[in-house]
């Protein structure tokens, strides 16, 4: 009997299918497989992404990488962002700029939604500057029940001021979810953040609770491993009141004065692990059209190309309606 040749697929291979799949889309030649699709990344910088052997600019290559793939398919961006000079509000600003279809330099290519009482430094300039560029900034004011002076840059200071950061974070990210089709996770800072959680991993439940397609990137490490090590039935240390407070002397505060203000959703890491830890991969796979060993593959990978293969494919199997 002829033994059956087995190809094996490297990363030069994955390299050059990537390499092909967007210069042909670059060339005009635009697939559309996401056409209509609102694609969220949630993105921060991983406190420990030296010490994982990568840099800062390693995890804006990836992200560049793949957003540019799904702009030329015609999807739209979703993000939560702020102002910052070199943060990701404006890559992605630049990116939509540079690669949305020549055919469509009308279309509003990516939403940035704006929390109160971040959206009050946008300047008239900063509005003119992302529409040019295909952006929509979405304004998010405070949830009305806390009465409060909506012009007032209120200062992330003392527990009133957190909670009212908390809160308008936590609406503009359900706003956020009720416009995401699909999101997309990697790295992410894990202490000393403005919300009621680590922003990744509010929007991670968000998600996950509403069942779209999600992937997670573990490569850079940060809150998005965590979630990952939750995910595989683990309780990462992380993810506990203990930790957070070792890391922040005022958080337990802050929780303790946040949950007394509230009846319900009240800060709990408990629960945050059970949700984790009852989701499962097999429901996680179900939901983003991958199988259990890719998504393990994607939790784990190193090589740009096959991250960037392995989201697609997903997509591809969730999302493309043709």
């Amino acid at each position: 009997m002829k033994k059956e040749n087995k190809k094996i697929v490297t990363t030069k291979d994955l390299d050059k299918h990537v390499t092909k799949e967007l210069k042909d889309s670059s060339e005009e030649k635009e697939i559309h497989l996401f056409d209509g699709q609102n694609v969220a990344i949630s993105i921060s910088d991983s406190p420990e992404i030296e010490h994982l052997g990568f840099s800062l600019a390693h995890q804006r290559n990836l992200i560049t990488e793949t957003t540019r793939f799904l702009i030329i398919h015609g999807s739209s961006l979703v993000y939560g962002g702020d102002l910052r000079q070199n943060g990701y509000t404006r890559l992605f600003s630049n990116l939509v700029h540079q690669y949305r279809p020549s055919k469509e330099v009308g279309k509003l290519f990516f939403k940035n939604y704006f929390s109160f009482p971040i959206h009050l430094k946008l300047t008239k300039s900063d509005i003119l500057e992302f529409k040019k560029n295909g952006v929509l900034p979405v304004i998010v004011d405070p949830p009305k029940n806390l009465d409060i002076d909506k012009s007032m840059p209120y200062v992330p200071v003392g527990n009133d001021n957190l909670f009212i950061w908390a809160e308008s974070l936590t609406k503009m990210r359900q706003e956020m979810q009720n416009d995401t089709g699909a999101r997309i996770f990697t790295g992410g800072k894990m202490s000393n953040f403005k919300g009621k959680y680590p922003g990744l991993l509010e929007e991670a439940i968000l998600a996950l609770e509403n069942n779209i397609p999600v992937y997670f990137m573990g490569i850079f490490g940060g809150i998005t491993l965590r979630i990952i090590e939750g995910l595989n039935g683990q309780k990462p240390e992380e993810l506990t009141i203990e930790w957070q407070s070792s890391q922040n002397q005022n958080y337990e505060k802050f929780v303790n004065y946040y949950n007394s203000k509230k009846s319900e959703d009240r800060i709990d890491y408990k629960e945050c692990i059970k949700f984790l830890n009852e989701y499962t991969l097999e429901k996680l796979s179900k939901n983003n059209g991958l199988s259990i060993e890719e998504n393990k593959r994607l939790f784990s990978s190193i090589h740009t190309s096959e991250i960037i293969f392995l989201i697609m494919k997903g997509l591809t199997n969730k999302l493309n309606k043709k």
